[in-house]
């Protein structure tokens, strides 16, 4: 398929460019700070007021501060340069340079366009009508002269002001600036505009020349545009429907008054022993969370998600990619839920993570014999820990707090691991629970422990489901309660590419000042392997530097791996499927393996898929000096910097 059936096939079939480049007149903004202005007015006062007077009878020169801030002023100015220009000095020397310099960068993006078959428009900040019905948007980062945080808000909230309006699906979206550092700001971009990244790619001005650069962007973009805007829509749907659901759930429980609330704490709360603004919010989380799920239009809008396409696999961006706050989310109660008093005689519940309170002194005699690294999982009923004649004593599984290991199988049918626990103050951390070490407490010593100030606290409460998932864990599997799959867990890497030279030595892929290897290693829930994608960020950069490596350099022994792979077919998989089924734990050397061509991405993490090898992956292995006899015929050499997990 070409190109241009290609983005017509999905839907780019119109376009607009938006630059302060296309913009006819200077703005105040953009004058406000020129000397110019001083040196302009001075030379006026000397007999020259007739000359400005003859286009802008209001003059006066004596008005110079009102005037520099009238755009009526300065447009009518700019439309009559040529006939003061020799008073104007260099009053729009700045604004005329950068309209010059930034030409020929729209002229490469225009030529994209055009050579995709796409219509377009091109606009200055007056962009929001034409921006409510194009298909993709090229557009500036900072709309205005000074490159600073105003021009940039101008960009967002008018971008945003533009989707807002839009009755149609969202647009593809290409940022550009001339800022050589782009990559975080055009995360916090994409973040304020609330895109979703396989709707969003980035590039500096300065290789908007490069041919075919734009047009490649462009290509990523259409490859999975139906299946971005179907998650977008899913997304845009659940939320405007929450904000119906929590109308239609208010409704219902405004019908419950004070006299409800009267009957409701005589007749069960007072036996049961919990709070009444506890209970109630229990009932408010349920009945949202029933409108919620009686719209069909969100169960219609989630159904697309099924039919997502599969081949291509879709550019990763990793630059913000932290799949274990969802995971967090997903298994934890929010923290600020978790403080509110119940009412309960205990001051623990089922699904409570009890940890060593930070700062607190080490006791090696005390609860937690002296370590940092132990917690203890509550596993009795909640019921009996709210009565006052319920239990004496709590049943607790001990847990050691651990590094997150992407090795260790979550929590499930296989795994005794909680794949995440935010420990305030501390850090993140997994969990692996003991189920041999049960250990109990009775209430006088658990008041004292976690009262404030005592040696412990809780650091976490997980929520129902995974709670019993744990505790069917300790039962040995005795009326199993089905758990939600967790999502893959995600661990952002860096990385450096060598390749062994003739002289059995290793060089590092020569890359340009500024590009960084970066990407996401994703771990499945049984935790044999790994999938290593690189961030698409760097994928021209070092598609091109793949390319340009001298193969008569290459040690022999490598040479027909690093062939294979300086094919545009091989590397792009790189940064779609990635690097697949490198076995954990990820330590000293590893195959880097491929799918191959028509080999679809697996279904399971039970069955290897067909893979072909490429080079080799290192972690702590050393590859300075003389590389030993498996690194010398090892293709591509990806050494992998795993980096710290984000607090």
């Amino acid at each position: 398929m070409s190109d241009r059936r290609q983005v017509a096939g999905a839907g780019i079939r119109s376009a607009i460019i938006v630059d302060d480049g296309y913009d006819v007149v200077p703005l105040v903004d953009e004058l406000r700070d020129e000397e110019g202005w001083d040196n302009f007015f001075d030379d006026v006062q000397a007999g020259q007021e007739g000359r400005i007077a003859a286009f802008y009878p209001e003059f006066n020169a004596d008005n110079r501060d009102d005037l520099k801030e009238e755009q009526e002023f300065v447009t009518v100015l700019w439309e009559n340069r040529a006939a003061v220009d020799d008073l104007l000095g260099d009053l729009f020397e700045n604004y005329e340079r950068k309209a010059e310099d930034n030409a020929p960068f729209l002229q490469s993006a225009e030529a994209a366009l055009r050579a995709l078959g796409i219509p377009f428009t091109t606009h200055g900040r007056d962009f929001v009508d034409a921006a409510t019905t194009a298909d993709l948007i090229i557009i500036d980062l900072f709309l205005g002269i000074q490159q600073g945080a105003q021009d940039r808000k101008v960009t967002v909230e008018r971008l945003k002001e533009a989707i807002k309006l839009r009755t149609g699906p969202l647009p593809s979206i290409v940022l550009m600036s001339q800022i050589p550092t782009i990559d975080e700001l055009a995360k916090t971009f994409r973040e304020d505009v609330q895109l979703h990244a396989s709707a969003f790619r980035y590039v500096r001005k300065n290789d908007l020349a490069i041919p075919g650069r734009i047009q490649g962007l462009i290509l990523t973009l259409a490859a999975h545009r139906s299946d971005s805007q179907a998650l977008a829509t899913f997304v845009d749907t659940w939320e405007q429907k929450a904000i119906d659901a929590v109308g239609k759930a208010a409704a219902s429980l405004r019908k419950i008054d004070i006299d409800d609330l009267q009957h409701i704490r005589t007749m069960l709360l007072r036996f049961e022993g919990v709070n009444t603004s506890s209970y109630m919010l229990d009932v408010f989380d349920r009945v949202l969370q029933y409108q919620i799920e009686a719209h069909d239009e969100v169960l219609a809008a989630a159904m697309p998600l099924d039919e997502m396409a599969d081949d291509p696999p879709p550019l990763m961006i990793s630059n913000d990619r932290d799949t274990y706050t969802i995971l967090e989310q997903t298994l934890f109660v929010n923290p600020a839920r978790r403080a509110h008093a119940t009412g309960a005689v205990w001051p623990v519940t089922f699904g409570d993570v009890i940890g060593p309170r930070h700062g607190a002194p080490e006791k090696p005699r005390g609860f937690f014999g002296g370590r940092k690294d132990l917690v203890f999982f509550v596993a009795s009923p909640e019921c009996d820990l709210i009565r006052a004649d319920g239990l004496k004593t709590v049943l607790l599984v001990a847990g050691k707090l651990e590094k997150v290991d992407m090795a260790k199988p979550v929590l499930g049918v296989s795994g005794n691991t909680t794949p995440i626990l935010n420990y305030d103050g501390v850090g993140r951390f997994q969990v692996s629970w003991d189920f041999g070490d049960l250990r109990t407490i009775g209430l006088s010593r658990a008041k004292g422990l976690l009262k404030s100030g005592g040696d412990a606290t809780i650091i976490g409460r997980l929520r129902d489901v995974a709670a019993l998932g744990l505790r069917q864990q300790l039962l040995g599997n005795v009326g199993r309660v089905g758990e939600m799959a967790p999502m893959p867990r995600s661990f952002a890497f860096s990385a450096e590419i060598h390749y062994p030279k003739e002289d059995e030595t290793a060089s590092q892929l020569d890359l340009p000042d500024g590009v960084q290897i970066r990407g996401n290693m994703l771990v499945p829930r049984k935790a044999r392997f790994a999938n290593l994608v690189l961030d698409s960020n760097s994928e021209n950069e070092l598609t091109q530097a793949i390319l340009d490596l001298d193969i008569a350099t290459v040690h022999q022994s490598s040479r027909a791996r690093i062939n294979k792979v300086k094919q545009q077919s091989q590397l792009r998989k790189l940064f779609r499927s990635g690097l697949q089924w490198a076995s954990l734990p990820m330590q000293e050397v590893r195959e880097a393996e491929l799918l191959k061509d028509g080999e679809p991405s697996p279904e399971n993490d039970d069955k290897k898929p067909k893979t072909e090898k490429i080079g080799k992956i290192v972690f702590e292995a050393d590859i300075a000096g003389q590389l030993g006899s498996d690194l010398k015929k090892a293709g591509l050499i990806f050494k992998i910097n795993i980096e710290e997990m984000p607090g």
